[in-house]
């Protein structure tokens, strides 16, 4: 089984119980899913290979149509796209018929990175943790591009800060599409996909420019903006 065939069928096999919201993560680019070993074409021409990308997904809320709000019991989920493990998250008993609006942010708020050392995915073990005074990196992506012009064509963007003013931690705020293009893959019981799609991310920036971003400061405030419009949510039933 290729590694392709792998992530899908794990994705395909988070919908198996509808009895609760079963968040899953998918990441693409430009509709193709993620997988290592794998070359990719931006908008701009740039060629693309991932290494390692790692990000949070904090404080999710479920916004219902009879404007009742359900919460997330873990405050924060650490998503490492080559971990099929991490792409699952199980959340509360919710009706997909009433989901109007999903809440979220990319990245750790100001609050929690103040809060001292904190186990589980915000264990600074994980390498998601500069220092006290930098805190969390809220979105990490590393890889390699002949176009980018550093050593071995490699090109790190450490995306975090929760310092004003280059507070780097974005609001996400997705209403929900329902889909019925997925009905005849009998895998898919009821569950909600959260597209991720870094093909508009590199659209955005030119890596023969900025081939680097690892502190706070402006150009990881700009990173993080880009990172704004990669997100989709859908409502799969069948």
């Amino acid at each position: 089984m290729s590694v392709k065939s792998g992530i899908l069928l794990f994705i395909l096999s988070c919908f198996a119980y509808p009895a609760t919201a079963q968040l899953s993560i998918l990441p693409v680019f430009g509709g193709r899913p993620i997988v290592e070993n794998t070359w990719y074409v931006s908008t701009k021409g740039d060629s693309v290979q991932f290494d390692n990308i790692r990000f949070y997904l904090s404080d999710i809320q479920f916004e219902m149509d009879d404007k009742t709000w359900i919460k997330d019991t873990v405050s924060a989920h650490l998503i490492d796209v080559f971990d099929p493990a991490t792409l699952h998250i199980i959340t509360q008993k919710i009706d997909l018929k009433l989901l109007k609006t999903i809440h979220f942010n990319l990245g750790i708020d100001s609050l929690t990175n103040v809060s001292g050392a904190l186990g589980g995915d915000l264990d600074p073990q994980k390498g998601m943790y500069w220092a006290w005074q930098s805190g969390y990196i809220n979105l990490k992506i590393e890889g390699r591009s002949p176009q980018c012009k550093s050593r071995k064509n490699v090109f790190q963007y450490h995306i975090g800060g929760y310092l004003q003013p280059f507070s780097s931690m974005r609001k996400i705020e997705l209403p929900v599409k329902n889909t019925i293009a997925n009905r005849n893959q009998e895998a898919i019981r009821k569950g909600l996909v959260l597209t991720f799609d870094f093909s508009v991310f590199f659209g955005k920036l030119s890596i023969a420019t900025q081939k680097n971003t690892m502190m706070p400061g402006k150009e990881a405030m700009q990173l993080a903006d880009y990172s704004t419009s990669m997100f989709s949510i859908y409502a799969l039933e069948n």
